[in-house]
């Protein structure tokens, strides 16, 4: 029932910031080109994991879960959106990262209500914490990166 609750507040989540990145920074998710997907699949070796040309370290112990691998998969939520996802656990702790991306040049975004802006490693974005874990959502690269982790300073690990 927890793992669902997480699933869902997650996705919600996930759904409102996608919102705040491209007001608040004037951002369209669009490249120009006919795709913003990189082609390259997730990688996961050594503890560095690559989704979409964007690297992730990852604390020792964390393996993949394949089976919730997606790579360039249509988003339910956003229409004309891709995403890219891996998740990676460790007993009952997990680390779920995603790469959403666009072709859409008329993207508006708004951070979900209990958010607060706050910057990891150099990155400003959106951050909420709460029994489930905490998870860190912001711009690079000109696609939307969310990283789900089991408390704050997991977050600052895996963000680089």
């Amino acid at each position: 029932m927890k793992k669902l609750l997480m699933a869902v507040l997650l996705l919600l989540t996930l759904c409102v910031s996608l919102t705040a990145v491209s007001a608040e920074f004037n951002i369209g998710l669009s490249s120009g080109e006919s795709s913003n997907f990189d082609g390259d699949p997730i990688t996961f070796e050594n503890g560095k994991l690559v989704i979409q040309g964007i690297e992730f370290a990852i604390p020792d112990g964390y393996k993949e879960v394949e089976k919730s691998k997606i790579v360039e998969g249509e988003s339910k939520t956003y229409k004309g959106f891709n995403i890219s996802s891996d998740t990676l656990a460790k007993g009952k702790d997990q680390i779920i990262v995603r790469v959403s991306y666009s072709n859409t040049t008329e993207a508006e975004y708004a951070p979900f209500n209990t958010t607060v802006e706050k910057t990891i490693n150099n990155y400003t974005g959106w951050f909420i914490e709460d029994n489930f874990g905490a998870v860190f959502t912001y711009i690079k690269d000109r696609k939307l990166v969310q990283v789900v982790a089991p408390n704050e300073d997991t977050l600052y690990y895996v963000i680089k």
